[in-house]
Order: structure tokens, then C-alpha cells, then sequence
């Protein structure tokens, strides 16, 4: 995860993690200053999450129930309550990150979930999944967007972000599963990540064609 802000130190921990312990510990830690780190000193340098949400709002309606993948603080649930949606899930690693998204009052489900693995709850339940940048090294491996399409039912969006450096792996990934008509790639925008340092991350979004997507394996 890349930040110019105070934390840097934090983002860099999290980058190498090699478990998924080692990733809560980090954002365990991390919570009680995360908004203002991403943020940055006047609060305007973290734009991603409302981006994201912008999309979800041109592509889906209101009443869509939305699953908001390693939610973190609740940064993107905000931005989409902003838009009006008002079934909001979120799942996280961290439970400290998960208090701070549940303070928000915006959410209608919040839960602690190692997203590399299964996700708990009943396929082709949503309507979008959100994972805004997560699919980064020591966070989540591509093939956790197997299991976001699973639970996603036919004609939903999956909006997800990658680092500009991380992208060609997860399109990699994405071409696989339109191979395997799970869902297609729609749409490949580019959004600041840090307006300040001229980091970006690349948005995409993909519909998603099968009920109940199965799930590829390790590696997949």
C-alpha cells in the first residue's frame, strides 16, 4: 500500500507480511490513525474510496446490497451511504478497523474475515462487491476474486483496485476468469491514489455472467 502520509511505516509492515496474522497485527496497530494517515494533513489526499464509490453509483441502484471487501475503517461504506445505499456489508481482518468502520453508523453487517479464504455467507447474495487496496502484496492474493464473484449474483459488478505495479498480475487474473465465463471485464479506469505524490491505482470493474462462481484452488 503506498502513502507519502505519517503512515508510511505502517504501510510498508503490512507489504511484507507474510501472514495473515502478521497483516492484522499491523492494522490492529494502525487503526486509531489510519483515516488521518491516508488523508494526509488536510484531509483531501485520499480520494480512492469515494472514486470507487462514484462507480458503484453510475452502475447499480440504491437499493443493491453491496459487500465492501476488507473495509477497513469504513471509508468507502461512508462514500457510498453518501450515494444512498443502505445495505452495506463490510468484512475485515482487523477487528480494531472493523470498530472504527462500525462507529460509522453506516453499515448494516460488519465482520472480521480472513478474505483469502471462503467468505462466509450464501452465494449470489450481492448485488457489488467493493475491494479498494487490497489486492497488494501481504494483503490479499488475486484469487480472492474468485470467491468475490461467487457471492455475487449474475449481472452484479465486482469494483476492485490495484496499484498501478500490482495491475498486470490481477488483469492476469481477470482474463482467466472472463475465460472461464465468471464475469467479464467492463470497464478499466485509472484513479489517484495520493494526489500529492501522483500515485494511482487502476479501477476496475467487472460483471459478473454465472450464478454461484465457483471457487478455483490454490493458484488459480
Amino acid at each position: 500500500m503506498e502513502t507519502q502520509h505519517d503512515g508510511t511505516t505502517f504501510g510498508r509492515r503490512a507489504s511484507a507480511s507474510a501472514t495473515p496474522a502478521e497483516v492484522r497485527a499491523v492494522y490492529d496497530e494502525w487503526a486509531a490513525t489510519y483515516d488521518e494517515d491516508r488523508a494526509g494533513p488536510h484531509g483531501d489526499d485520499y480520494p480512492l474510496p469515494g472514486f470507487v464509490a462514484d462507480v458503484v453509483a453510475r452502475l447499480d441502484d440504491r437499493e443493491a446490497d453491496v459487500l465492501d471487501a476488507a473495509c477497513g475503517t469504513g471509508l468507502v461504506g461512508a462514500a457510498l451511504a453518501r450515494h444512498g445505499f443502505t445495505s452495506v456489508d463490510g468484512l475485515d481482518i482487523s477487528p480494531r478497523m472493523i470498530s472504527r468502520a462500525r462507529s460509522r453508523g453506516v453499515y448494516h453487517d460488519l465482520g472480521p474475515a480472513d478474505l483469502s479464504q471462503r467468505l462466509p455467507g450464501a452465494p449470489d447474495k450481492f448485488g457489488v462487491v467493493t475491494c479498494v487496496d487490497a489486492l497488494e502484496p501481504g494483503h490479499l492474493p488475486t484469487s480472492a476474486v474468485a470467491e468475490f464473484a461467487r457471492v455475487v449474483h449474475r449481472g452484479g459488478h465486482l469494483v476492485l483496485t490495484a496499484s498501478t505495479a500490482s495491475w498486470p498480475e490481477v488483469e492476469s487474473h481477470l482474463r482467466r476468469l472472463a475465460a472461464r465465463r465468471t464475469a467479464r471485464l467492463v470497464e478499466v479506469t485509472e484513479a489517484p491514489l495520493h494526489p500529492s505524490s501522483g500515485t494511482a491505482h487502476v479501477v476496475a470493474v467487472l460483471e459478473v455472467v454465472a450464478s454461484s462462481a465457483p471457487v478455483g484452488g490454490p493458484g488459480w
